[in-house]
C-alpha cells in the first residue's frame, strides 16, 4: 500500500525513530529540531543518489537506508567524534510502498540503535529519481575540538589502515555485471562477504573514538592524522598527507596476505593484481592515519583489541606515492573525471 500523503510518511518514520532523544532538547515536529550540544561539533553531509551511489535492482530498501546512514557515521568516527544525531532530506519518486518505507527505515534504525543516534527530522519531497541527503554530526571531546583530521603526517611517520579495502569494489564489480535479479542473488551468494562490504558497509566510528583517545592520552592532537577511505587508497592517501602541500608521499606495501581471500578468488580468476585492485578501489570505509613512528607500536597494541584488522601501510617520505615498488595503476575514481 502507498501512502497517501506526507503526513503518512512522517507517521510512518515516527514509528521507527523517537521523536525525544538525550541528544535533542527539541525534536521533531516544529520548524527546526534544537540539538543538546555536549561539546564541539564534527558534522557531515552526504548524497545517496540513485543509479550514482545505488541502484534498486540490486540494493535492498533496507541496503539503501543502511548505506546512506553509513556513509556519514564513517566520517564521524573519522573525525575522533562520538556520533549523536542526523538529519534526512528524502526525494521519494512515488513507487515507494509502505513496506519500501518501512525497511528503508529499519536499515536506517540498525545504525541508529547501535550508536545511540537522534533523528532530528529533515525533508520531503517528490523526484524522478529516489535520493537521500543525510547529515549527521557527533561530539568531539573539548581537548580535541578540531577533531583527528589530514595533513598531520611529517616525513618517518607511520602509515596504518584499518579495516579492510578492495571488497567493496569487488562487491560493486560484481553486481555491476549481474544481467538480472536471479544473477545478482546467485552473486550475492557466491561473494556474501565482497557484497556486504559494498551494501551493508559497517562504520568503524568505535575505532576512531579509540584513535582520538589516544591522541589526547599522548598529546598528539597535531600529529596523528585520519581519514575514512571512501574513495579508494590511490586517491585518499594524498589527501591524508596533503601531498600537493607537503609533496610527501610514501612506500605503501599491501601483500596478498593483507587481502581478504575472496579478493584473491576474484584475482586468481581473471588474471589480476589483487594489490592493485585494492588499492584502487573506493567505498572501503576503512581508517587511514599517519602517527609518529615511535607510538605506532603501543597504537598497534590498542588496534589490535578490535575486531577489525589493521597494519601498517608504509612509511611517509618526500616524493611521489608507490604500491609495492611501483607507481599507482591509477589515481582512483572520481565521480567528476568520467
Amino acid at each position: 500500500m502507498k501512502p497517501a500523503s506526507e503526513d503518512d510518511i512522517l507517521a510512518l518514520v515516527n514509528r521507527f525513530f523517537p521523536v525525544d532523544h538525550p541528544s535533542l532538547m527539541l525534536g521533531r515536529g516544529d520548524d527546526c529540531a534544537v540539538l543538546r550540544r555536549g561539546g564541539p561539533l564534527a558534522v557531515s553531509t552526504d548524497i545517496f543518489a540513485e543509479d550514482t551511489h545505488f541502484r534498486r535492482r540490486y540494493f535492498t530498501p533496507f541496503d539503501t537506508g543502511f548505506k546512506a546512514l553509513a556513509v556519514n557515521i564513517s566520517d564521524i568516527g573519522a573525525s575522533g567524534a562520538t556520533p549523536a544525531g542526523l538529519s534526512i532530506g528524502l526525494t521519494l519518486t512515488g513507487k515507494e510502498d509502505e513496506a519500501w518505507l518501512s525497511e528503508f527505515c529499519r536499515g536506517m534504525k540498525e545504525l541508529c540503535d547501535r550508536f545511540s543516534l537522534a533523528l532530528s527530522g529533515g525533508d520531503l519531497a517528490r523526484s524522478s529519481l529516489l535520493n537521500i541527503c543525510v547529515t549527521a554530526w557527533g561530539n568531539l571531546p573539548e581537548e580535541l575540538p578540531l577533531g583527528l583530521r589530514r595533513g598531520m603526517a611529517q616525513e618517518g611517520d607511520i602509515i596504518f589502515l584499518v579495516g579492510t579495502v578492495g571488497m567493496a569494489r569487488l562487491g560493486l564489480t560484481l553486481l555491476e555485471a549481474c544481467s538480472d535479479d536471479a544473477a545478482c542473488e546467485q552473486v550475492k551468494a557466491d561473494w556474501p562477504e565482497a557484497c556486504a562490504a559494498h551494501l551493508r558497509p559497517v562504520p568503524l566510528a568505535e575505532e576512531g573514538m579509540a584513535l582520538a583517545r589516544f591522541a589526547l592520552q599522548h598529546h598528539l592532537e597535531q600529529r596523528l592524522g585520519l581519514m575514512d577511505v571512501s574513495d579508494g587508497l590511490a586517491r585518499d592517501l594524498p589527501r591524508l598527507l596533503a601531498g600537493g602541500r607537503t609533496g610527501l608521499g610514501a612506500d605503501i606495501v599491501l601483500s596478498p596476505d593483507d587481502l581478504a581471500p575472496e579478493l584473491l578468488r576474484h584475482a586468481a580468476q581473471n588474471g589480476i593484481s589483487a594489490p592493485d585492485f585494492a588499492f584502487e578501489g573506493g567505498e572501503d570505509y576503512a581508517l587511514v592515519g599517519t602517527c609518529p613512528a615511535p607510538f605506532w607500536p603501543e597504537l598497534a597494541r590498542v588496534l589490535s583489541g578490535f575486531a577489525t584488522p589493521s597494519l601498517m601501510l608504509g612509511t611517509v617520505r618526500k616524493g611521489p606515492l608507490t604500491l609495492n615498488g611501483h607507481g599507482p595503476q591509477s589515481a582512483g575514481f572520481d565521480h567528476f573525471s568520467c
